[in-house]
């Protein structure tokens, strides 16, 4: 007898690149930590299907890499720019870098530790 723990499981599949995938590594100042913003990004990634990770920098500023279409991409940056826009928003981000880096193996969005 199996116990429900016990249940066989389907293997892990390696993560992979998408057909077509860029990826961003963007820098955000302003108002962006202590106010939920990685949490709100990790949010926004995954509803857009992006992979990759966000962490607060020691600076004040929060660094982040999305990889995704073209469309979904622009799509969280969009999201970030319209919350940041909203009169009542926790959130005040300004977009200070954004630069393309190769598409990378991920399975998900992530949130990292401080980075140094």
């Amino acid at each position: 007898m199996k116990w429900f723990w016990q249940k066989e499981r389907a293997p892990k599949q390696e993560p992979t690149i998408p057909s077509g995938a860029i990826r961003r590594k963007l820098r955000y100042t302003g108002k962006v930590q202590a106010v939920g913003f990685r949490f709100s990004a990790q949010n926004w990634a995954r509803e857009r299907g992006l992979t990759g990770w966000v962490s607060n920098l020691v600076s004040g500023d929060v660094m982040l890499e999305v990889q995704g279409t073209p469309e979904q991409v622009q799509g969280f940056i969009d999201d970030v720019a319209a919350e940041s826009a909203r009169e009542k928003a926790f959130i005040h981000a300004t977009l200070v870098q954004n630069d393309a880096v190769e598409p990378v193996p991920e399975a998900k969005f992530v949130i990292r530790n401080v980075n140094f």
